[in-house]
This record gives C-alpha cells, sequence and structure tokens, in this order.
C-alpha cells in the first residue's frame, strides 16, 4: 500500500520521465507507468494546466510532450534528482561509491548509463560510469575506487554513439543543468 501512496506522490514525475525519453499518448504513458488511464489524465491534466505540459493532436490521439520553458524544465531537474534518490534507495550501495567519484573528480559530468541506469543490473554487472575528462591519470585513479567500476571518459559529444547511449539511459550524478544545456531537448518539435 505504501507504494501505490509513493507512487501517486511522485506521479508527476514518472509522467514527466517518460515524456524525457519521447513524446507519446495517454494510453502508452498510463501502460508505461502500469497505472489508470484515469489516474495519468487526471495528472496530466493539472501538468498541461500548470505550463509544464501540451500536447497536439494526431488524428483522435493527444500527443503529450514537455514545454520548452524554466518552469517544465524545473521539473525535468526534478525527475532526474527522483531518478537518481530512486536507484540509491534501491541499491544504497552506490551512495558511498558516487561520492568517492564526486571527491576524486571536482569538475564536470558524472552519469551513470548501461544496467544500473535502465534498471536492470544483475549482481555480477559493472557500474558504467561517464566522466567528461580526457584525463587518462584521474580515469585510473576513479577506477580504484571499486572493482565494480567501468569507467568511460572523453568529451560530450552528442553525435558519439557512446554519449547517444548516455543521453536514452542515464542516471546524472552531478551536471544536471550542464547535461539538459547540451542535449538539445524541446520536444514540441
Amino acid at each position: 500500500m505504501i507504494h501505490m501512496v509513493q507512487n501517486k506522490n511522485n506521479l508527476d514525475l514518472e509522467i514527466i520521465l517518460v515524456l524525457i525519453r519521447n513524446k507519446t499518448h495517454l494510453r502508452e504513458i498510463a501502460r508505461t507507468l502500469n497505472e489508470s488511464h484515469s489516474t495519468v489524465l487526471r495528472k496530466i491534466n493539472e501538468l498541461v494546466k500548470e505550463n509544464i505540459l501540451d500536447y497536439k493532436k494526431e488524428g483522435k490521439n493527444k500527443i503529450f510532450f514537455i514545454k520548452n520553458n524554466l518552469k517544465a524544465r524545473n521539473y525535468i531537474y526534478s525527475a532526474e534528482i527522483y531518478k537518481l534518490n530512486k536507484l540509491l534507495k534501491k541499491h544504497p550501495e552506490l551512495a558511498i561509491i558516487f561520492e568517492d567519484i564526486k571527491r576524486n573528480f571536482s569538475k564536470g559530468m558524472i552519469i551513470l548509463f548501461g544496467s544500473y541506469a535502465k534498471g536492470n543490473p544483475k549482481s555480477g554487472s559493472d557500474i558504467d560510469i561517464y566522466l567528461e575528462t580526457n584525463d587518462n591519470k584521474l580515469k585510473n585513479k576513479v577506477k580504484e575506487i571499486n572493482s565494480k567500476l567501468s569507467i568511460k571518459i572523453g568529451k560530450f559529444d552528442t553525435k558519439s554513439l557512446l554519449i547517444k547511449e548516455i543521453i536514452k539511459n542515464h542516471i546524472i550524478i552531478r551536471g544536471l543543468e550542464d547535461f539538459y544545456e547540451r542535449v538539445e531537448f524541446s520536444k514540441e518539435n
């Protein structure tokens, strides 16, 4: 029962997380979140009224998307923080590792990707981390923190295959605003 209440309180953030990935229609959002059509519709209508979401009509369907404004951007940031907190609740051991990485790597984006970001790690899964740096010494220093760490480094080039994969499935440990400034994010187009 607690899970359901938790889910209702965070439903707006869960909807934002679905729409960050792709604009879509109500049925798809409800299916993805395993929530009733009416519950999701109520929350979406609130978000439209608050100027966070908008929609375009395609045939009989309304295709919802996140607006490109400051308030919507703040909802995106909140949803990303919520996603990180959800991960840390499920895998508390990662908090210490992330803190150590932040201590050793003081500037630039730190992004988790791979199976942990997708939400399906196996017991032997690597902890895939992207660091925005070209410093191999730093990469090796961070790699020593934990044997399960797999560190990728390099420029944040949205044309690279690695960065495209990270954009699709990620949990941002540091550099939230930086990430969204570099990733084109207008779902209106």
